[in-house]
């Protein structure tokens, strides 16, 4: 039986059955091919490094705090940290502090669907998120999000770091695989007109033996351009073989500048603006995430803090001549009087300190 899932961590949504489809002739199941990765092969850490395992589901870095993923893996815009392994090894997990997460508007509010969870409701649905951290990460390298769309045929990478024996089927610990194959006619998997201008399709291996297909906790993972550190696509959903659990079919959300909703300058504009506190404002900025921020001893040079919480009120003192205080850009007095918080910048506060005496001041926010 032919069946479509999105990828999150389980599998938990199968939305479409049609014709049961067999096995051809001469070909095992997948779960006998272990070491192939449902069609791939393990990365070397020097393969498509920028491919990050987000707990649950994969993702991408494309921005110096900016990790691009799956819109159904990231639909709480409260979440407080994102939990991010450096390397291949899964287990070695960083604990990030989220500033925001920017699931696209299409995808929660769907201007054009019927709700019907049909394939066109899919196609015109947006599966994408943009992930903006406090910290930096200069262990992980950065991919480029492609503008130019994706030519039938045109060689593309699979990545991820999902499960590796087919959906459904006995996998061991989560690790990074890649896997070459080329693009396909969308029409070629689903008939929905939507589908197109929404997303780049690959066969699996239940189609083609030799290309790789996709599993759960490949969700969010970065679909590349061969060779190149290009991302092009964004896994999402992935039709298989629901005897076997060997996929058909890849779908990736498109991040061109063609695609239906122009997911590359959608993302450009959260990239380009930041993101941060003191995005723009100043650099290598000190962060702290406790509500409560306090720095007794500033020294004489200039600083810079990073506050990724709510506090309402500060107040400052021990500035003397012409040293300055700014927060979100708006200079302020310190004169030892409270006084309220200008309005969150990026998710916060930022507190930009300018070199003088003394070096006794302070700063308190709460």
């Amino acid at each position: 039986m032919r069946r479509w899932t999105v990828l999150p961590l389980l599998v938990s949504s199968v939305f479409a059955c049609t014709a049961e489809t067999d096995l051809q002739e001469g070909e095992e199941p997948i779960a006998a091919r272990a070491d192939e990765l449902v069609g791939g092969h393990p990365a070397a850490e020097s393969e498509y490094p920028a491919t990050v395992y987000l707990g649950g589901c994969t993702g991408v870095k494309v921005g110096p705090r900016h990790f691009l993923s799956a819109a159904h893996c990231f639909g709480d815009p409260n979440m407080a940290t994102l939990a991010m392994t450096p390397n291949n090894d899964a287990s070695n997990i960083v604990n990030l502090t989220v500033v925001s997460v920017n699931v696209h508007p299409e995808y929660t509010n769907c201007s054009q669907c019927a709700n019907d969870g049909s394939m066109s409701d899919f196609g015109f649905r947006p599966d994408v998120a943009l992930i903006v951290v406090a910290e930096d990460t200069p262990y992980v390298p950065e991919a480029t999000i492609d503008p130019d769309p994706v030519a039938i045929q045109a060689p593309v990478t699979l990545s991820g770091y999902g499960c590796e024996n087919g959906v459904g089927q006995p996998s061991g610990p989560p690790r990074l695989k890649v896997g070459d194959t080329e693009s396909i006619d969308p029409f070629l998997l689903s008939d929905a007109a939507s589908i197109p201008d929404a997303y780049v399709t690959t066969y699996g291996p239940e189609v083609d033996a030799d290309s790789p297909g996709l599993c759960p906790g490949d969700s969010g993972a970065p679909l590349y351009r061969t060779g190149t550190n290009s991302v092009v696509g964004i896994a999402a959903l992935v039709s298989f073989n629901g005897a076997t659990g060997n996929p058909f079919g890849n779908w990736h959300t498109r991040v061109d500048s063609e695609s239906r909703y122009d997911i590359y300058g959608w993302a450009q504009d959260i990239i380009e603006g930041g993101g941060t506190p003191c995005s723009s404002l100043c650099e290598s900025p000190v962060t702290s995430t406790s509500q409560y921020f306090s720095k007794s001893y500033l020294g004489t040079g200039a600083s810079c803090y990073e506050v990724i919480a709510s506090p309402t009120a500060a107040n400052c003192g021990g500035f003397s001549g012409n040293r300055t205080l700014s927060i979100n850009g708006t200079n302020v007095a310190c004169n030892s009087q409270s006084f309220t918080l200008p309005a969150q910048r990026n998710g916060g506060y930022c507190f930009a300190v300018g070199a003088g005496q003394d070096p006794w001041a302070w700063i308190n926010a709460w």
